[in-house]
């Protein structure tokens, strides 16, 4: 049956809404609950539908989607089993702050008010809004529609808390509410999205900041991974840029502003970082971190330590200058009005640092595969425009320690740290990549590069067959080292729990019906190998899917996470000696004795 005239679904209403703010895919696992309403999502003309393996790739998805486009990414999954599959993918987002919309179709208002033991529910007089209180503490905002008048408002709230607040929130829509009626004339106004900034505390937040910056000998910046979620990049870039200091990045805002400006000195991970990196860093009588983000992981085992009396927190809603803090600001805007205060020319003429010349790895005669020749040869590979997806463990330290050409963007878990996430994450980052250069014309658009240890991807490893379904180009690096390396850097190195089961990739593509599976799976167990893969035309400007299995062995690993793990502790130190990891270049890595100030065990 036709709707009346100028009278849309909410359903439509929702998935139009969601389409304005820039969403052109949407993710998710069809379910009894949710499929009436997911047939406007093919009305709309620019959105389409990608159908996940499981709601929690769906989530990863969705994640790695928002992550390269700086918008909300978007799922839908059935209520109970659905919306609870995919929570471990949405607590990673709310932990990094990234911009996602879980749609969960509930039952219906009747079958809620009743109680009816409608299968999904748990106990003979089952509450069917249980399941979205599990995710409270998961979300910065939530709407549980009821009423279609007030519906449309709640859609546009809860839209707008997710963009300003850069985290998680939830539509809750009860299946028969998505089919009543509103005016389609609602969509005429956009969702203002736009920031409330007070200019008085602006200004004097931009005079601290500024005052300090001119009282300062060797000012520095640290650029972090919140510059992104906040979509502050590009003023960060400029920032950095006028300020014209050499400046560092974090791990996790590796790839922020590009690595190729001669002032970047190198990723500063305390003191597991590249040789002159960290002592070029700690010259610095002012350091201004951009969207820090202070975790263990991202700060080397909290050994990159700040002064208060030297540090200026450029944070997403407020400033800490010297242990001053001006709050309810917003980083974008503020970065923006920093840079406009900032003199020209500089007023800091410093030099440019000279870093030592590349050490050379203890196991560099070696032909088979290693990790210390394996880093430096996937740099050579990267090119400008590439999206980079790294795996939490022994792909982002590896990935850290190497220098991206321009216009790299990389997509990273370091903090959740939920292994499996990487794989699901490179197909939505893919979709976002493609419809970013679509949007902006680009004539010669850049690659999604996965990379991937085996017992990470093993947990995600279905959705490679939505990889190919869906037509993507992505060229997957799978470290086959038998096993969790990184846990066994922790402890127990030769213990059974660290051990995964053995995968045969060759027969991975064929399973998902890949279009040529034979060309697009490659195996390397020697530098030779890896050279001649890395030299394909098919794997250089990929037509599909392209599957590389790097075998490794299980003890060795990138010079930084062993460094890191080496840093805990003396004991620590010597467990990984006398278990036989591959010391890159002896000593772990370490000036002297390890041991930072938190006890691990």
């Amino acid at each position: 049956m036709a709707n009346p005239p100028n009278k849309i679904t909410l359903g439509h209403y929702m998935w139009s809404r969601l389409h304005q703010v820039g969403i052109n895919t949407i993710f998710g696992v069809p379910g009894d609950f949710n499929l009436q309403f997911l047939d406007p999502i093919f009305q709309i003309q620019g959105l389409q539908w990608i159908g996940n393996q499981n709601e929690l790739n769906a989530a990863y998805a969705a994640d790695g989607y928002a992550r390269i486009k700086n918008t909300p990414g978007c799922l839908v999954t059935t209520h109970g089993v659905g919306e609870l599959s995919a929570l471990n993918g949405i607590a990673g987002s709310m932990s990094e702050n990234v911009k996602i919309v879980h749609v969960v179709g509930q039952t219906t208002r009747a079958m809620q008010k009743n109680h009816m033991m409608i299968h999904h529910s748990i106990g003979n007089k089952p509450d069917h809004s249980v399941y979205s209180r599990a995710s409270e503490g998961l979300r910065v905002a939530a709407a549980q529609l009821w009423d279609v008048e007030s519906a449309p408002r709640e859609i546009d709230r809860v839209i707008r808390e997710c963009v300003v607040k850069s985290g998680p929130v939830y539509i809750f829509l009860p299946l028969d509410l998505s089919a009543e009626l509103v005016d389609a004339a609602l969509l005429d106004s956009p969702i203002d999205l736009e920031l409330r900034v007070d200019v008085a505390p602006l200004w004097d937040a931009v005079q601290a900041v500024m005052s300090a910056v001119k009282e300062a000998g060797r000012p520095t910046v640290l650029v972090d991974g919140l510059v992104q979620r906040f979509n502050a990049a590009p003023e960060a870039r400029e920032f950095v840029r006028r300020l014209g200091v050499p400046f560092f990045s974090a791990t996790m805002g590796k790839g922020v502003v590009d690595e190729s400006d001669e002032k970047f000195v190198g990723v500063w991970n305390g003191e597991v970082s590249t040789p002159g990196v960290k002592e070029e860093a700690k010259k610095a009588d002012l350091v201004i971190t951009l969207g820090y983000i202070p975790c263990d992981t991202n700060s080397a085992g909290f050994s990159r330590k700040l002064e208060e009396a030297k540090t200026i927190y450029i944070n997403p809603f407020d400033v800490v200058v010297k242990g001053k803090s001006y709050p309810n600001l917003a980083i974008k805007p503020l970065l923006a009005a920093l840079t406009c205060a900032l003199p020209s020319p500089p007023q800091h003429n410093l030099p440019i640092p000279t870093l030592p010349p590349p050490r050379t790895p203890l196991d560099a005669s070696a032909t088979h595969l290693t990790q210390s020749h394996l880093w430096p040869t996937l740099q050579n590979f990267l090119r400008p425009g590439d999206v980079i997806v790294s795996e939490t463990g022994t792909s982002n330290f590896g990935i850290c320690d190497i220098t991206f050409p321009a216009n790299i963007r990389l997509v990273t878990q370091i903090y959740y740290g939920s292994i499996g996430f990487a794989t699901a994450a490179a197909l939505g980052a893919d979709v976002a990549r493609r419809e970013v250069e679509e949007e902006e014309r680009e004539k010669e658009g850049g690659r999604t590069i996965l990379i991937t240890g085996d017992g990470s991807m093993a947990l995600t490893i279905q959705e490679i067959g939505t990889m190919i379904k869906s037509k993507t180009k992505i060229i997957i690096f799978v470290l086959n080292n038998d096993g969790y390396t990184v846990e066994r850097l922790i402890w127990g190195a030769q213990q059974p729990y660290n051990d995964i089961v053995p995968h045969a990739y060759a027969h991975l593509l064929p399973l998902y019906h890949h279009p040529d599976p034979t060309s697009a799976f490659h195996h390397a167990t020697t530098k030779a190998h890896l050279t001649d893969i890395l030299q394909l035309e098919r794997v250089r400007n990929p037509t599909c899917v392209q599957l590389v299995e790097l075998v490794l062995d299980k003890m060795d690993t990138s010079w930084k996470l062993g460094t890191q793990l080496a840093w805990r502790s003396e004991e620590h130190r010597e467990y990984l000696s006398r278990e036989g990891f591959v010391d890159t270049y002896g000593g772990w890595g370490l000036d002297g004795r390890a041991g930072g100030d938190v006890r691990w065990s």
